[in-house]
């Protein structure tokens, strides 16, 4: 499942919810990563911005509140009419947990009946603060009800997660992947392996093996998929890079949304990885963003 499938499913009808945040916690680079499927710097919201996904005749109205002390006597006014609040905290700046406090408590009183999500933000960075230590300095106990989940809105970890617990939070319904694919590998342009994330053991042995023979074969080609032993295969190639995802072939799964997935993890990579264009390889660096963006698709 990709980043931008899961707003297809995320919601049934109409729905208003308003991002808050203090300056520079990632409000405007979640609503981007959200639309886009990778990380894009962006300037400072002045105010705040609509931004509006229609999918399949649902409108979502995602409201991302400047941050800034001189915008944030707006936030009231758009949480009252909320049905679910997201509060983005930088989970490096330790040095403003006091401040985020102070302004989240500021909405105490809406919170009380409006569904709070507390998106812990920069787990890309360290040493960054646990969710535990976010709770206390937040005083977040002493609310009626809160979630905290820790993502990254450069690195995309965990940012489906946390929208499949909004999606409880607005429906009362669990949101599940119809597709739980097996395994994902990264690949250079000589089918050479750099990275694979896995939920089973199975990238071993005779399987392996064919997979890293199909892609040295098949780099420049149009072939895009094979079965063996109970698996489909599935590879996309993109600009400087190749990578297959390892579906079953038991569950008749449309292959199609593991494809968009794993062609999503490809374009971000592309974008992150700028370096490639030189002919620079940096394994390391390929192998993290892996197994940060992994946690949307696995």
């Amino acid at each position: 499942m990709g980043v931008k499938d899961i707003l297809k499913r995320v919601f049934t009808k109409e729905k208003k919810i308003v991002i808050l945040g203090l300056d520079s916690s990632g409000k405007t680079t979640l609503v981007s990563f959200l639309q886009n499927g990778t990380f894009i710097e962006h300037t400072p919201t002045m105010g705040k911005e609509l931004s509006t996904v229609d999918v399949s005749g649902v409108r979502i109205n995602l409201m991302d509140m400047g941050g800034q002390k001189d915008f944030r006597d707006l936030w009231l006014g758009e949480v009252a009419h909320a049905e679910c609040v997201i509060f983005m905290i930088d989970a490096y700046a330790r040095e403003r947990f006091n401040e985020a406090k102070d302004e989240l408590w500021k909405l105490a009183p809406i919170l009380k009946r409006t569904p709070l999500i507390v998106l812990a933000n920069k787990y890309d960075l360290q040493p960054v603060a646990q969710p535990s230590e976010i709770i206390a300095a937040l005083n977040l106990t002493k609310l009626p009800s809160f979630e905290i989940l820790p993502i990254s809105c450069k690195t995309g970890y965990g940012i489906v997660k946390a929208f499949m617990k909004i999606y409880y939070k607005l429906t009362g319904k669990p949101l599940a992947k119809r597709i739980s694919p097996k395994a994902i590998t990264i690949f250079d342009q000589g089918g050479i392996p750099l990275t694979s994330s896995s939920n089973e053991d199975i990238l071993q042995g005779g399987l392996f093996a064919a997979i890293n023979s199909f892609v040295k074969e098949s780099f420049h080609s149009e072939l895009n998929q094979l079965k063996m032993s109970g698996n489909v295969i599935i590879l996309k190639r993109s600009k400087h890079l190749m990578g297959s995802i390892v579906i079953s072939d038991q569950d008749n799964i449309d292959p199609k949304e593991a494809e968009e997935g794993l062609n999503e993890l490809l374009c971000h990579l592309e974008h992150m990885c700028p370096e490639l264009a030189r002919e620079q390889l940096d394994t390391g660096k390929i192998e993290y963003l892996v197994e940060q963006y992994a946690s949307n698709i696995l």
